[in-house]
């Protein structure tokens, strides 16, 4: 406690202490609170709340609604669990392309490196909806359309999304949102729980420079996520709508105004992340430089309001420094445990433990156009490939940095090293 309690002042301070403690004197000389006492003085002083009064709550922290610089795995026990029992698990949630091609070019595309871009290469709808049933076999709780591909490339795009949601699963789309079909925006709002714009400017002439699609497709694709907003909250639909902005260099100048726009536009968040680079730095990313933006970082997220949220990912950000997953640009962990929880399929429908691992034929574990997502997922080679990420990945050397597995590999990490003495919680 700060204030002087020794200063000869009218106060309820004043009427709970003693001079005398028997022969001891603490290091401050001040007077002791007589403990029998509390309770039974005013509740403030000098506009400051006195504690002991049990008077009620003092909220000091914001609940975030989104959670989107961490992870979710505590809410899945019973899952961890099975796993730690040594028991064949089915993913909680699974990472998806829908296509392996896209109808703009964003220079930042990580996917162009994971087994190319070809036009025309998707999950064939039947395979899709077939895909969608083995998941509600197997106990898949949410999928995510937010791979290697724009989604809305894929046909099936729409009758997957109800048939998920039907199936009691949760359903998000990533999207740049250019093609989205408006004559499903409504059964697309009630049944997805987030569609989220990979938008990463703020004006038409850093669109085209930084997507590589037409300064006019920027003012149509505003337009429309002002009217998925609109129509959302006209129909109380439960659709998290967000925008999500890729940092680069190019793009430093976008932070505040992307801030902004948002605002304007009506989304629930903006989430600004790290480019995700691969083990072999193709697309040339130097953590370093996300210095240079830092102040304009913070100021964007200033711009948070009860109803909208800016979110930086100061954990990946700032990777080369002292975060919750890294130090000095190394893990916080030493083997990836997390593949067997977060699936990953590429756009034409090949199963990989993880999105990095795409096209590397060693973890190949198979094709849900060509076989059944469940007895992929049953079969010894599925195991097998998760076997030998345990053994033989060096997380520090093999891995891409700022991984999608992060989060849930320092948290499984801690639960397969506990220290001594954990029944002294």
């Amino acid at each position: 406690m700060k204030k002087d309690l020794d200063q000869d002042k009218t106060t309820s301070f004043k009427e709970i202490t003693t001079v005398k403690h028997g022969g001891h004197k603490i290091r401050t000389g001040r007077n002791i609170i007589d403990r029998s006492k509390i309770g039974k003085a005013d509740t403030t002083f000098q506009g400051e709340k006195i504690p002991n009064q049990f008077t009620g709550h003092t909220f000091k922290n914001k609940i975030e609604k989104y959670r989107l610089d961490g992870h979710k795995l505590i809410y899945h026990l019973d899952r961890i669990l099975e796993w730690q029992r040594g028991e064949r698990i089915a993913p909680i949630q699974i990472d998806m392309g829908l296509t392996k091609f896209c109808n703009v070019g964003c220079i930042y595309c990580i996917g162009v490196t994971q087994g190319g871009m070809t036009k025309g290469e998707m999950i064939e709808p039947d395979a899709l909806m077939r895909f969608i049933g083995d998941c509600g076999r197997l106990g898949v709780r949410s999928i995510a359309y937010i791979g290697d591909g724009e989604p809305t490339l894929n046909p099936g795009l729409y009758d997957s999304i109800i048939l998920a949601k039907k199936l009691g699963m949760d359903i998000g789309m990533a999207t740049n949102g250019i093609l989205l079909d408006m004559n499903h925006a409504h059964e697309m709002l009630r049944d997805s729980t987030f569609i989220r714009i990979n938008l990463s400017a703020a004006d038409p002439d850093s669109f085209l420079r930084i997507h590589q699609s037409s300064k006019s497709n920027f003012s149509m694709l505003i337009e429309k996520i002002k009217s998925l907003v609109s129509l959302r909250n006209q129909n109380n639909y439960d659709c998290t709508i967000g925008i999500q902005m890729v940092l680069i260099p190019e793009n430093f100048d976008q932070v505040v105004k992307l801030a902004k726009l948002g605002t304007e536009i009506g989304v629930d968040y903006l989430q600004i992340k790290q480019c995700s680079d691969t083990e072999y730095k193709e697309i040339g990313i130097n953590p370093d430089d996300y210095k240079k933006v830092e102040n304009d970082l913070k100021e964007a997220e200033k711009l948070s309001t009860e109803n909208y949220l800016v979110k930086v990912k100061w954990n990946k950000i700032n990777i080369l420094g002292e975060t919750d997953l890294y130090k000095g640009g190394f893990r916080k962990y030493d083997i990836c445990y997390g593949t067997p929880f977060l699936g990953q399929i590429s756009g034409n429908g090949d199963v990989y433990p993880c999105g990095p691992f795409f096209g590397k034929k060693r973890f190949y574990m198979g094709n849900i156009n060509h076989e059944s997502y469940y007895d992929i997922v049953k079969s010894d080679r599925y195991w097998e490939v998760q076997e030998d990420i345990i053994k033989n990945v060096d997380v520090h050397c093999d891995c891409a940095v700022g991984c999608r597995q992060d989060y849930i590999n320092k948290f499984l990490w801690d639960v397969k090293n506990p220290p001594d003495h954990i029944n002294f919680v």
